[in-house]
C-alpha cells in the first residue's frame, strides 16, 4: 500500500482530484453568490416566502414609519419624510428628528433622547446593552438600542457639534435578508 501512495502516477491523480474538486466547490460558490444578489435585487413584495422575514413580519425592504415610537414627549415632536429612509440591498432603516415645538425651549439633544427613550421604556420596550455591559445603569441610555420585538431604535445624533438636532435610525429588528 505504501508503494502504490510513493509511485508518481497515483500522486498525479491525487493532484488531479484534489484540482478538480476545488474548481466545482469554487463553481458551486459562485453560482450560489449570483443567485443571493439576484434575489436581493428582486422587487420587494417578491420572493418572501422562505427567506427572513416571510413569517409574517415586517419586511426588510421597509423601514419601519416614525408612528412605531408612539406619542412624541411632551414638548417634542417626531419628523421623518419619504428621504429619510436609507436601504441597503437587504434592509431600510428610516431617520427620526426629534425637535421641540417650543422654539424658545432649550432641550439638548441627549435630553431629546433620553425622553424618548424614557418614553419608550414605559411603553415596555426592552433595551440592548453594548457589548461589555451587564446592567443598564452602566452606561448612558442614548447608548443603548430600545427594541419591542419588531422594531429597533438606535440613537444616531451628532451630540458634539453645536446646536445638535437628535436624530433616531429605526429598522425592523428581524434579521436581514440573505
Amino acid at each position: 500500500m505504501m508503494a502504490l501512495l510513493r509511485s508518481r502516477r497515483t500522486m498525479f491523480i491525487l493532484a488531479a482530484v484534489v484540482i478538480v474538486g476545488l474548481v466545482v466547490s469554487g463553481g458551486i460558490g459562485l453560482v450560489q453568490s449570483m443567485s443571493t444578489v439576484a434575489q436581493t435585487e428582486q422587487d420587494p413584495g417578491q420572493g418572501q416566502g422562505g427567506q427572513g422575514g416571510g413569517e409574517g413580519g415586517p419586511d426588510p425592504l421597509e423601514a419601519p414609519e416614525a408612528g412605531v415610537l408612539g406619542q412624541a414627549p411632551s414638548g417634542l415632536e417626531y419628523s421623518s419624510e419619504d428621504d429619510d429612509v436609507e436601504c441597503t440591498p437587504a434592509e431600510c432603516i428610516r431617520l427620526v428628528s426629534v425637535m421641540t415645538t417650543d422654539e424658545d425651549a432649550d432641550v439638548s439633544s441627549d435630553e431629546a433622547v433620553e425622553a424618548v427613550y424614557d418614553g419608550l421604556l414605559e411603553q415596555n420596550w426592552g433595551q440592548l446593552l453594548p457589548e461589555g455591559a451587564e446592567e443598564p445603569d452602566d452606561v448612558p441610555l442614548s447608548e443603548t438600542i430600545m427594541t419591542d420585538g419588531e422594531v429597533m431604535v438606535a440613537d444616531a445624533t451628532e451630540h458634539d457639534s453645536e446646536g445638535a438636532v437628535a436624530v433616531l435610525m429605526v429598522g425592523n429588528a428581524n434579521p436581514p435578508a440573505n
